[in-house]
């Protein structure tokens, strides 16, 4: 069945209005719609025995079109202030002619834009600091909360006497203030221009406390971002107000309390008999955060009502699926009448989210030397006060293999001029550590990167590196870029962001001291103590003074790798020196201003050796098949004897005698050393060739005669602060030999 109706308009729209018309049933329930066109619309009723009842015009959100998968219900036609003619269905008519539609009804048809924006961060502590770090990708999601002014008039009589009841006890008696809420956007000032220009109260602005808060039922509230409750008596509120409000009418109560809805939404959050009437909350927007945590779209409201009270929930994507990480209740998480284009920022604690980029910049301008690698911190490389053993870690293992310093730069150094860095190395000792051998200085060149991932508009992910240097821009210099807080954005990317996942090594790295390169590469003549400086750059190529210019130098107190847990730091060194600083740690000028940090590390690439040496017993050395012979069990030695050795003695070994199948009854094993001299029996001499006299009885056992197997490893100590550097390590070709006693003599 086709229904036809014509209806005009009151007065004169100045621009043209989009109407649809809605027909409900009896239940209802929709059963169609179409959009009203010059005056006219025309609707298919389906012969289903669903009953016309009730017929609506509205003009739908522009966010919100009539085709949306949520059905469109009796609360939509009155959120979107619906106009409802007076009509009844006739079965025998196909026509209709209705009287135009109200100018007061379609002035509210008038849409207008309304700019969304904030930015999600999680709340952490870092070193000791507070950060507020961006969410990137997360999904916020957007919604408009229904207006007080809809859901007063459904309220029940009885919820509307002690919403009256509350509101003019609180008045009388100020709440206190709320617990620790979150920083603005905060309605209250909004509140106060609202009522001042009705004359309803006089209010006053209060400051955020961070004190609890306990209402009747000792509840505590969430109050972001709820206006604070106004401070005022009822001998504020002007008559007719207070005459309203204490009425015996219902009704007289109801049209007080949407007269004056600004005064109620501060209490809102204080009611908890009041929740289970709030909320619905229609989703207008779906927006994924950028690189910085961003948001920003613009959604459409009602022009000739309030500004749109906005409700916002986030999701995140956790093993692959959206997650919903932020939904506070919405009682005490709307934003009434938010202000377009204004700044929302959410906070989301949940510790499955993490954030990106850096820290927020320190005050003033700091650089921070952590580690060598991952597993070195600067407190584990002994310093001067060592003597022989400075530059090796505290458990006195040398360095060697690609040495990469692991530097945390300030963003404070780059917003003032300071954007660049070198480290330069220079040799202090011979192989010993203590024949002294002062060379030049050389400037690390090795290339250092980091990447960063682009995501372009048809989602395309690429992960780029970003080149630090050498810095063309400095030819000679071999300067290096500090990297900056944002990653580049390039022509047809919609984002970007800094990704240390690509490649752990090179994305920590500020530089790559090539220990197995130094003297040509021979590892005999390069071992010895190395100093290595960190100087500073301005962005016009000239040495930073770092006293003059305010930069402080910090170390980790703790040892790498560092885990989970809070990394605290302490000063290097102050300016003028104090007792107590790390002078070892910083290179001064000629009037004792601060210029460079300085590092010395020992460092060794030489290879360790391993060999076993043929068992003698009673005289007799093992043949080429490994047998040997005893003259008297109970009295007879074997001599056993191999070489464990590394030029400058970092290394430790493990050497073993297996018997048959029984397994080892044979073993020793230490450092390589001189001192001590004997370890677990065995002896060394000045080529570091340990011997020791094992007793026949003590490798046989019960048996008379038996096979054994000789086993030696060497392990070199010298790490590059990821690991051991274990192609130094040395194993000696296994040897057998087998003992059986003397043939009885002839």
């Amino acid at each position: 069945m086709l229904l036809k109706f014509t209806c005009g308009f009151e007065g004169k729209p100045e621009t043209e209005l989009t109407v649809v018309a809605y027909v409900f049933d009896q239940r209802g329930a929709l059963i169609a719609s179409a959009p009203f066109k010059k005056n006219q619309v025309q609707i298919e009723i389906k012969d289903d025995g669903q009953r016309p009842s009730r017929l609506f015009f509205a003009s739908p959100s522009p966010s919100a079109p009539v085709s949306r998968d949520k059905p469109i219900t009796l609360n939509d036609m009155e959120r979107l202030r619906a106009y409802e003619p007076m009509w009844s269905f006739d079965p025998k008519r196909n026509d209709y002619e209705l009287l135009p539609i109200p100018e007061i009804n379609w002035k509210w048809w008038l849409w207008c834009l309304c700019r969304v924006r904030g930015t999600v961060v999680r709340p952490v502590d870092i070193g000791g600091e507070h950060h507020e770090m961006p969410v990137c990708h997360a999904r916020v999601h957007v919604c408009e909360v229904d207006r007080l002014y809809l859901l007063i008039p459904r309220l029940p009589d009885d919820i509307i006497r002690r919403i009256r009841d509350e509101l003019l006890e609180l008045i009388e008696i100020p709440i206190p203030r709320p617990p620790e809420p979150d920083p603005p956007p905060f309605r209250f000032n909004a509140a106060i221009r609202d009522l001042s220009a009705r004359n309803v109260a006089k209010m006053q602005t209060a400051a955020i406390a961070s004190q609890a808060i306990s209402l009747k039922a000792g509840a505590q509230v969430m109050l972001n971002p709820q206006p604070l409750p106004p401070k005022a008596t009822l001998s504020d509120v002007p008559f007719a107000m207070k005459s309203g409000l204490t009425s015996a009418s219902v009704n007289i109560i109801r049209q007080t309390l949407l007269d004056n809805l600004v005064l109620i939404r501060p209490y809102l959050c204080y009611w908890p008999w009041l929740w289970p009437y709030f909320y619905r909350c229609d989703e207008v927007a779906v927006i994924d955060t950028d690189s910085q945590g961003r948001f920003d779209t613009t959604i459409w409201y009602l022009c000739t009502g309030d500004h749109p009270d906005l409700y916002f929930w986030v999701e995140y994507s956790i093993g692959g699926v959206w997650t919903t990480v932020y939904h506070p209740p919405i009682r005490c998480n709307t934003h009434w009448d938010y202000a377009c284009g204004s700044e929302v920022t959410i906070r989301v604690t949940d510790p499955r989210v993490p954030w990106c980029g850096d820290p927020n910049p320190l005050p003033g301008k700091q650089v921070a030397v952590m580690l060598i690698g991952n597993g070195v911190s600067m407190p584990e490389i002994q310093r001067a006060s060592a003597g022989v053993n400075e530059g090796l870690t505290s458990a006195g293992e040398p360095f060697g293999g690609s040495l990469e310093p692991h530097v945390w730069f300030g963003d404070a150094l780059i917003t003032s001029g300071i954007t660049h860095y070198r480290w330069s190395y220079r040799r202090l000792t011979l192989a010993d550590g203590v024949t002294a051998s002062v060379g030049a200085w050389h400037a690390m060149d090795k290339d250092v990167v980091r990447h960063y991932a682009e995501v372009l508009a048809d989602s395309t992910l690429a992960f780029k590196p970003y080149p630090l240097g050498p810095d063309p821009a400095f030819s000679g210099q071999n300067l290096f870029k500090i990297r900056p807080v944002i990653p580049p954005l390039n022509p047809g990317a919609v984002s970007s962001s800094w990704a240390p996942e690509v490649d752990a090594r090179e994305n920590t790295a500020s530089a790559f001291f090539l220990s197995h390169l130094l003297d040509g590469g021979n590892p005999a003549t390069g071992a010895g103590k190395y100093e290595l400086k960190l100087e500073l750059f301005k962005s016009d190529g000239s040495l930073v003074n770092l006293s003059t210019e305010g930069v402080l130098l910090k170390v980790p107190t703790g040892a790498g790798p560092f885990g989970p847990g809070t990394v605290t730091t302490e000063l290097v060194a102050h300016s003028p020196a104090l007792p107590g600083d790390m002078e070892d740690r910083v290179i001064r000028d000629g009037t004792g201003k601060i210029v460079a940090f300085r590092l010395v590390l020992r460092v060794d690439n030489n290879r360790c050796e391993a060999e076993i040496y043929r068992v003698s017993v009673d005289g007799h050395t093992a043949d080429d098949c490994g047998f040997t012979q005893y003259h008297d069990k109970t009295s007879s030695d074997a001599y056993v004897s191999f070489k464990a050795r590394h030029p400058n003695n970092f290394a430790t070994f493990s050497f073993t005698i297996a018997r048959g199948s029984v397994g080892v009854m044979e073993t020793a094993s230490g450092s390589v050393s001189s001192n001590p001299s004997t370890v677990g029996g065995y002896a060394r001499d000045a080529a570091s060739v340990y011997s020791n006299n094992v007793p026949v009885a003590d490798l046989l056992g019960t048996c008379s005669k038996a096979a054994f197997a000789e086993n030696l490893h060497v392990d070199a100590l010298a790490t590059d602060g990821w690991s051991t550097l274990d192609y130094l390590d040395a194993d000696a070709v296994p040897v057998a030999f087998a003992l059986e006693p003397e043939p009885p003599a002839k």
